[in-house]
């Protein structure tokens, strides 16, 4: 074959070859991406972290706010308190008052736990009325966070307090001798709804706080752009109710968590192993109220 035949017979195989066909197809692929000029749509979804870094870096922005706050509080006690020690000792002080005051006399070994969540919670749901700043607590995944980790704390003390078997047993209901065929039926109800407790406990605190923030936002925007030359803060009123909202939660949470922890502790006295005295250290509303 002549070398001018073979030449033209190699590049017509090399231009026809499956392969060459495949790194055209890719390169005009790569063109298209390229030469595109409409950037891809970004599904929001309602609870989504907004950035990821952020809203980390912002929680451990209020734990070490908390840090300071207990160093500054530990270094300054004195036998007469005054300026931010009394005001230090006061929080204490209502903090105990309030987890005993709804677990009884014996909730003051859980006030170091439950008094800490309730200042982590008020900080984390102020900290995003600063500019530039972000509320974990108005994510979905840091409120389930909390909810869960309250659950395994319930959870750990009811066994300790009872034992594995009476724990698992106060789910069958009160007066499980009195009728005992109630005991199928309550026994699923009981489960579903203790297993539900982190849930219920994220989503409050979650819909709270991310419906504050929205509205913050979005009367914030409208404000700036209602006059060119000025910017209408139409949210500042609305942020003294934002402040207010975030004492709530936060409390609605501790309160909560202090319920759940009493109904475990003191569940046996519904099935009358404890004396009337004993049973009065729960409040009787609160447990008729939160048992479900």
């Amino acid at each position: 074959m002549p070398h001018g035949t073979a030449v033209k017979h190699l590049n017509h195989e090399a231009f026809t070859s499956p392969m060459h066909h495949k790194m055209i197809a890719q390169e005009g692929e790569g063109k298209q991406v390229a030469g595109t000029s409409e950037p891809k749509e970004e599904k929001v979804t309602p609870g989504a972290m907004p950035n990821p870094s952020m809203l980390i870096w912002n929680s451990v922005l209020v734990v070490a706010i908390l840090v300071v706050f207990s160093l500054a509080a530990r270094n300054s006690i004195k036998k007469i308190p005054k300026g931010f020690s009394n005001f230090a000792e006061f929080v204490a002080e209502q903090l105990n008052m309030f987890t005993t005051g709804i677990i009884g006399p014996e909730g003051e070994k859980y006030t170091p736990l439950i008094g800490t969540i309730f200042i982590y919670i008020l900080t984390m749901n102020l900290i995003g009325l600063i500019p530039t700043l972000h509320s974990p607590t108005s994510n979905i995944t840091f409120t389930l966070a909390l909810g869960v980790f309250v659950f395994f704390f319930v959870t750990i003390i009811g066994i300790k307090s009872t034992g594995a078997g009476p724990f698992v047993m106060h789910f069958m209901g009160p007066k499980l001798g009195k009728y005992p065929l109630m005991a199928p039926l309550m026994f699923p109800v009981e489960a579903i709804s203790y297993c539900f407790r982190p849930f219920t406990l994220a989503i409050r605190l979650f819909g709270n706080i991310f419906g504050e923030d929205t509205i913050l936002f979005a009367l914030a925007g409208l404000g700036s752009a209602s006059i060119a030359t000025k910017w209408i803060p139409f949210h500042l009123p609305v942020m003294l109710l934002a402040v207010l909202t975030a004492l709530v939660q936060a409390m609605v949470f501790c309160t909560l968590t202090c319920i759940y922890v009493a109904l475990v502790s003191h569940h046996d006295e519904e099935h009358g192993h404890h004396d009337e005295g004993h049973h009065a250290a729960v409040p009787h509303e609160a447990v008729l109220h939160h048992s479900s």
